[in-house]
């Protein structure tokens, strides 16, 4: 905590029950520190971290608690701003209930405000974007946090996100990677309804005809087989192989400026070639299996929705056991080639 500095960029795993209770919030702080979460919450460090005191409160160099900028909202400040905005009888308010949850979680979730760090207490990880700063680009970053607390666009999470805000005080670039994530995943599961579509019409012909003729001809429907993979193997595979080109462009980048080691940077590009090769592997196998062993439409398409999170789940858990479990306790680096390889003594 007392390496943050004014000017930085960080991230939390994104919380939208962040202060309904203090477990809940280091739960969900825990499921981001092993990849789980997908989403991330962002903020700029407003001061310098000179100390922790004896409450656990971090404070500058001057005693006064360290301070981040941010768009965010508790759940109980969001469940008293929601109520607000209904009027009427209560039976009416709970009627307008749904409407203005939607409304209020897409264009006024957030305030943006500055307040001290000490209010993410409960949440243990928090991650700094790894990126090299003058002192003038630090202060310029603070000054247009401050700027847009005063004068803030309206909050939406499509065009207007806390990413976006973030990216925009830091490097001047009003962008989100996250709603491009989500995004894509969209499109994804968008195309894999519609190859489940062209191969259960064209069984259902096949059942029709056969009904009618008397006889079935599997060997007909091959290229409903080749739409069906199109859809769905095709774009996994390539959603896997395209984030292991960006991540690694970054994970270069980021060593080229001395930002990462060398050991980190080999860390990172064999624990995300295993991704592509187990998550894509294991995605494309149940998308494989699905047509065969499930006989639902609808689990059919869960398969084909949700595989690929599944998988990957699966395999950072396991990643994350071998880091902390094995790697980690035995020889104190996540990257033991190339380096003394011999294990601690106990």
């Amino acid at each position: 905590m007392c390496t943050l500095r004014r000017g930085d960029h960080c991230v939390i795993a994104i919380n939208f029950v962040r202060g309904a209770h203090p477990l809940l919030d280091y739960a969900i702080s825990c499921l981001g520190s092993i990849e789980i979460c997908y989403l991330y919450h962002h903020f700029i460090i407003v001061d310098d971290v000179s100390c922790i005191d004896e409450q656990g409160v971090p404070r500058t160099s001057q005693g006064t608690p360290a301070r981040l900028f941010e768009c965010g909202n508790t759940l109980p400040e969001a469940y008293e701003e929601i109520w607000s905005y209904t009027k009427g009888h209560w039976l009416q308010r709970l009627a307008q209930w749904p409407f203005v949850f939607l409304y209020f979680l897409v264009f006024y979730k957030a305030k943006f405000l500055t307040h001290p760090i000490a209010d993410y207490g409960d949440t243990p990880h928090i991650y700094r974007v790894l990126a090299k700063q003058s002192p003038e680009e630090r202060e310029r970053a603070i000054q247009e946090a401050l700027r847009v607390e005063q004068k803030p666009k309206r909050y939406n999470v499509f065009t207007n996100n806390c990413e976006h805000i973030c990216n925009h005080i830091r490097k001047g670039e009003h962008k989100s990677i996250m709603v491009s994530f989500v995004m894509c995943v969209a499109f994804r599961t968008f195309l894999s309804l519609l190859g489940l579509a062209a191969l259960r019409f064209h069984q259902d012909a096949l059942k029709i005809a056969g009904m009618i003729f008397g006889h079935l001809c599997p060997n007909q429907y091959s290229w409903e087989l080749v739409a069906y993979h199109t859809f769905t193997s095709v774009p996994v595979a390539l959603q896997a192989m395209i984030s292991y080109v960006l991540l690694m462009h970054s994970a270069y980048k980021q060593h080229a400026q001395d930002l990462i080691d060398r050991h980190e940077f080999y860390h990172l590009l064999s624990k995300e070639l295993g991704r592509v090769i187990v998550v894509g592997g294991l995605t494309i196998v149940a998308i494989s299996l699905s047509p065969s062993v499930v006989s639902s439409f609808c689990m059919q398409f869960v398969v084909c929705a949700f595989a690929y999170f599944a998988s990957d789940v699966v395999y950072n858990c396991m990643v994350h056991a071998v880091m902390r479990l094995v790697l980690l306790p035995t020889y104190g680096s996540v990257w033991v080639l190339g380096q003394d390889s011999r294990p601690k003594s106990p």
